[in-house]
Formats: structure tokens, sequence, C-alpha cells
């Protein structure tokens, strides 16, 4: 299944690894993959968040089960071809990774957040030289989360990235305009979002059909959105004549 949100924005429900080879080597490969962990969300979730019983009982049965190809040692070889590479989990895969590159760090405890099971921080690679802002400071742990401007705070997904934190990926790779992002493990669709704010070409590719509906979802209102409150070019320059 295909979904056109865009002309810039195009999403998949599919195995990524059916479709690499037909993607362009030029593109930027930016993902958050399963990292081979075996991990299980426990299904809990925020009811200030929920807005009907149907939607809470779909986020618990979504949230409790293992992600798709979580089971299995994550191989990066596959994503290596593109242009610009962007990988989180690195630390649970830093023996496959190739010499030189960058390491970014999530701090998501920011030294105030609470005692966790998780840790502190998370590590992405790149291949992208002269990063400089290696570095995000971003509160995400248990209660102390920070949500505000987070889409209300909802979690659509057991693993999912803080929008913030994926603005600032893009922020962080300064890629040229037209570059065509390729997400191939899109999950809830957080990256799309960046793109789309920060005006690039998005391809996300999600196996999970439950997952991708809730990504395309997401993705039609962040558009829709866009349409709605932002103002176009001529109406830009009448403003200014004024």
């Amino acid at each position: 299944m295909t979904d056109r949100i865009t002309d810039r924005l195009e999403i998949v429900n599919a195995d990524c690894y059916t479709l690499l080879d037909a993607w362009p080597s030029d593109a930027a490969l930016v993902t958050d993959p399963p990292y081979g962990i075996g991990f299980k969300h426990s299904g809990r979730c925020n009811d200030r968040c929920i807005q009907s019983a149907e939607t809470k009982a779909r986020r618990k049965r979504t949230h409790a089960r293992m992600i798709a190809n979580d089971d299995r040692p994550f191989d990066p070889a596959a994503f290596f071809r593109f242009r610009w590479v962007l990988l989180w989990g690195a630390d649970h895969f830093r023996d496959r990774l190739p010499q030189g590159g960058t390491l970014l760090a999530w701090d998501k405890s920011v030294g105030k957040g609470p005692a966790s099971s998780f840790a502190d921080c998370e590590f992405a690679w790149t291949n992208k030289p002269g990063v400089k802002r290696n570095i995000c400071r971003f509160l995400w742990m248990g209660l102390a989360c920070v949500k505000a401007g987070e889409d209300g705070g909802r979690r659509y997904h057991p693993n999912q990235k803080p929008q913030g934190l994926c603005d600032w990926c893009i922020k962080t790779l300064a890629l040229p305009e037209e570059t065509l992002v390729i997400d191939p493990f899109m999950g809830s669709g957080s990256l799309g979002v960046a793109c789309h704010r920060a005006g690039l070409r998005y391809l996300g590719v999600e196996i999970d059909p439950e997952h991708y509906a809730t990504a395309k979802a997401r993705l039609q209102r962040e558009t829709a959105q866009g349409l709605l409150c932002m103002p176009n070019d001529e109406d830009k320059r009448a403003r200014h004549r004024q």
C-alpha cells in the first residue's frame, strides 16, 4: 500500500528490505530502526491522552506487542550506500558500523530526570562530516517528559522519539533543499512531520499496518494544518505592500 500525502511526502506500508534496491543512493537515510533488543512495552498508556475507549484499546494492543524485527540483531550494512546516513540506536550495533562518522547524543534526563530502567542517553551515528551540534538535551523520562508542543503530549508509538528530537536531527544534518529523506522504519511518522516542517521530500516505510495507519492520519493532519495556517506567497507579498 502506498499513500501520497502531498507532492513531497509519500508513505508505504511494506517491508523496507523489499524496496531498498529501488531507492536512489543520493538520498538521506534517516531512521530509528529496531535495535534487536526484544523490547516489549507494558501496554500502559496515559488516559488523559486517550479520546475514546476504542482508541485506548488499540493503543494498549499496539504498544504491548513487540516491534517488528526487534527479535533479531540489526545489521546496518544495507543502508551505508546512501549519501547521508543517520541511524538511532548506534550503541546497540556500534561494532557493525564503519570506522569514522560522528555520534550524536540525546540527553533525555538533562541531569534532573527521575531514576529509570532506561538509559539517560541515546546515541545516533551519522556519516555526515562536519557535524558540530552533536548533543540534543530534551527531557523525556517518565513523568518528567517535556511534551509541550508535542501534539498534546500524545504517545503514538511505544518507542516514539520526541518530535523536537526529530526536528533537531533534520536541522543538524542541514540537508540541501531538494534532498529526499528516506525513513525505512517510519513508526508513527515523527520524522515525516519534521521533514514537512523543513520543506524536505520524505519517503516513509512501515511494516506494521496499525502503526502505518497512525502515521498516515498524523501526517494528513499535520499537512492539513500547514495548508490552513500558512499563507501563500502572494498573501505575504500583499501584506508587505500594505
